[in-house]
């Protein structure tokens, strides 16, 4: 018999589980998944600027809210300091005391003594000043002594204001004694009459050292 040359077996190549060549021309057109895709670097970077930029707004916005929020408005500040001045009340003040009026003179006159009988007095004029006797007879009739008659006297120059009464008449006397005391003008005080001196009864010589 002829010697027959058997085909020798084909060599396995690759990872071919069955010894068979794998062929890898249609592998390469097989789609890949979609959710497998792979985020490019680009597309994340522009992703995370955009989402600082929004941070950034929202900071500004709040940051502003509350500046506007605190300031104060002139105008109100302006009005509310008016209020506050128009309103604050003022405090009080204590009515200055009314000055006291300064004493005057001490009265020419002094009150009749309650015991004492008021008698009718003549008054002269032992003076050269006109009209001396009227006056001191209308402060005597002020005083609440009545006037009997006036007189200008000139024989005897009296040393002094003086008002005489009758020697004799206790009654005459005593009155003539609290007229000089009501009336301080009357230096020369209460003496018995003299010879010579007009008027009767009680007589007070005016001699201008008491002018009222």
């Amino acid at each position: 018999m002829g010697r027959h040359s058997a085909e020798e077996p084909a060599t396995p190549s690759g990872n071919d589980p069955d010894g068979e060549a794998a062929h890898f021309d249609g592998y390469e057109n097989f789609p890949v998944g979609r959710g497998a895709a792979p985020v490019r670097a680009g597309s994340r970077n522009r992703v995370g600027f955009a989402v600082g930029l929004v941070i950034l707004g929202v900071i500004l916005l709040v940051f502003g809210m509350i500046t506007l929020t605190t300031d104060d408005d002139p105008q109100t500040t302006a009005g509310q300091d008016n209020s506050a001045t128009a309103t604050t009340p003022v405090p009080s003040r204590s009515p200055s005391p009314t000055p006291t009026a300064m004493p005057g003179p001490p009265a020419q006159t002094s009150a009749i003594p309650p015991a004492q009988e008021v008698m009718p007095v003549t008054v002269l004029n032992n003076s050269a000043l006109t009209g001396l006797a009227s006056r001191v007879a209308g402060e005597l009739e002020a005083g609440g002594w009545p006037i009997a008659e006036l007189l200008n006297y000139s024989e005897t120059q009296v040393p002094a204001t003086t008002v005489f009464f009758t020697p004799g008449k206790p009654a005459e006397e005593a009155a003539a004694q609290a007229l000089a005391a009501q009336f301080p003008g009357i230096t020369g005080g209460a003496k018995p009459r003299f010879d010579g001196l007009d008027g009767s009864g009680l007589t007070v010589a005016a001699v201008g050292d008491w002018v009222p």
